[in-house]
């Protein structure tokens, strides 16, 4: 099992650059180039007078030996947010990019507002060259509200595994009402797919979890013949307050669909103050040179940015 976790500090946080960029980077997903690693990640708008704001994907370029080391910062959306009535219209967010066969794939989560939960979340998908300009492969999602997803959809990580199209995905469950209003909670779970597009579900959740407990932004990669995932827990309905925030887990699984749970492995906590004193959440891995990075967000969802720690 992988235990050692070297924190090292922020690479970014957003702090009204840009109308649209106003703040939060989160969640997001590290891709690497020839000359640097590409951080694509989310933003948000400023938020209108009637206290709603959008969700943008942007990215970023830092450097391979120090990633706090920023390159290049995009200057405008990746994406434009969909039209009235679709299921992106009130935001776009990363949810993974690979590289396949000579093309990146960015599946992205849409999102709408509703009448009753505070949103409806499914999965688009939006295809590139070049890994900066993409295309949307449909008006629609690619992945929407059916009979095994009734919901939605949160993050989710992708890898191409002997040919196959593997998803590990954030599986929204009933909404809880509180007096606060309607709380999410989720499970992970596990998809396949041929081509990327047209998936197959299975139907039950892959990592063990407690009552209530809420489990996501898996991030799933294969090492040496062994599945290792890390992703997103916090104890109940309640988010608030440090014992409630969100923490970063930790399984192991031979096939990647039985796994095994070690939170307590992960040595990775709690700064003393800072941007990730309050929460620490959607951790990303990737290896790159012998080294395997884990970018991850702060405090309020990535509210504080997004930094990284090094894996031993």
């Amino acid at each position: 099992m992988i235990t050692e976790y070297n924190k090292i500090g922020l690479i970014f946080q957003a702090n009204a650059h840009y109308d649209w960029m106003h703040y939060y980077a989160a969640p997001m997903t590290a891709v690497e180039f020839p000359d640097f690693i590409r951080v694509y990640f989310t933003t948000r708008g400023k938020i209108d007078e009637q206290g709603f704001f959008r969700t943008y994907i942007c990215f970023l370029d830092c450097d391979k030996k120090d990633p706090t080391k920023i390159l290049y910062l995009h200057n405008q959306p990746v994406l434009e947010v969909g039209t009235a009535g679709t299921f992106d219209e009130h935001g776009t967010m990363i949810a993974d990019v690979i590289e396949h066969n000579g093309k990146y794939y960015m599946y992205y989560i849409g999102w709408q507002r509703s009448g009753t939960a505070p949103y409806i979340n499914t999965i688009g998908l939006a295809m590139s060259d070049n890994g900066k300009d993409f295309t949307k492969v449909s008006a629609g999602p690619i992945i929407g509200l059916n009979r095994s997803v009734p919901y939605g959809l949160g993050n989710l990580s992708v890898i191409v595994d002997n040919g196959v199209f593997r998803m590990w995905y954030t599986h929204y469950k009933p909404w809880i009402k509180t007096p606060i209003g309607y709380r999410p909670h989720y499970d992970i779970r596990h998809a396949y797919s041929a081509d990327g597009i047209d998936w197959q579900f299975d139907e039950e959740s892959v990592i063990p979890a407690n009552e209530n407990e809420a489990i996501a932004t898996p991030c799933t990669r294969k090492i040496n013949g062994t599945y290792h995932m890390w992703y997103s827990y916090r104890p109940s309905v309640d988010a608030t307050g440090k014992s409630g925030a969100y923490m970063i887990g930790y399984a192991v699984s031979e096939d990647g669909k039985l796994w095994k749970r070690a939170d307590d492995v992960v040595t990775l906590k709690l700064s003393e103050s800072g941007w990730d004193s309050e929460m620490i959440c959607a951790p990303d891995v990737l290896e790159l040179d012998g080294v395997t990075y884990m970018f991850y967000c702060g405090n309020m969802y990535g509210r504080d940015g997004f930094g990284y720690s090094i894996i031993k």
